[in-house]
């Protein structure tokens, strides 16, 4: 299972980057299939303006548009307290502030990585689905090197905006898949020693 999602993730990663990209137009609330046909469209020009086979200049440059596509459209408290479960309720605001710091940066780490290795893959978008301030968009994948596979966008609305708070990629999600981890650790360690192992793996200049 792991190495069938491992694989799912790094095919998927350019797409799941992708719904990040735009915002709603001021004063009127888009559909979030909408949005998601539009950031796609603003993501994969950012590939073809800034590619992985270009100069070495292109790398700062193209990190730099990801990274304030992630900025604007990612609601990394969302799937922060999502993904850290019940132990969200248990730590102060200050600690909360400093989970979300170090979780988004390895979302953000994640998503970067596998980007920079997209090639073919092609978005088919198959039907949304609302229900008050949340939503759901559900596509599939298509690839020349791999099966056809399944991707759904899990939305909240945020004014005149959606947001991301959860990705499902062939019925695993992202955010489970993160709070079993955290919750494997924190049954035998403390959320200080979750903190410091996050510490340890992030570069300190990612957090200023």
């Amino acid at each position: 299972m792991k190495s069938k999602i491992g694989r799912f993730y790094c095919m998927a990663a350019c797409i799941i980057v992708a719904v990040f990209a735009a915002g709603a137009a001021q004063g009127v609330v888009r559909s979030p299939m909408d949005i998601m046909k539009e950031v796609v469209e603003n993501v994969f020009h950012t590939l073809h303006t800034y590619p992985v086979s270009g100069p070495l200049e292109n790398l700062p440059k193209r990190r730099a548009a990801i990274k304030k596509i992630i900025d604007n459209h990612f609601d990394a408290r969302e799937m922060s307290q999502r993904a850290l479960g019940k132990y969200w309720k248990d730590i102060s605001d200050e600690k909360r502030d400093e989970f979300t710091q170090l979780f988004y940066w390895r979302l953000y780490n994640f998503y970067i990585m596998r980007l920079e290795a997209y090639s073919d893959e092609k978005v088919i978008y198959d039907k949304e689905r609302s229900k008050g301030n949340v939503a759901a968009v559900y596509t599939k994948v298509s690839s020349k090197r791999y099966p056809e596979f399944d991707i759904e966008y899990r939305l909240k609305q945020q004014g005149d905006d959606w947001k991301i708070y959860d990705v499902v990629i062939e019925g695993v999600s992202l955010v489970a898949n993160y709070r079993s981890q955290f919750n494997s650790f924190l049954s035998s360690k403390s959320f200080p020693e979750l903190l410091k192992a996050l510490h340890e793996k992030t570069p300190q200049d990612s957090l200023k």
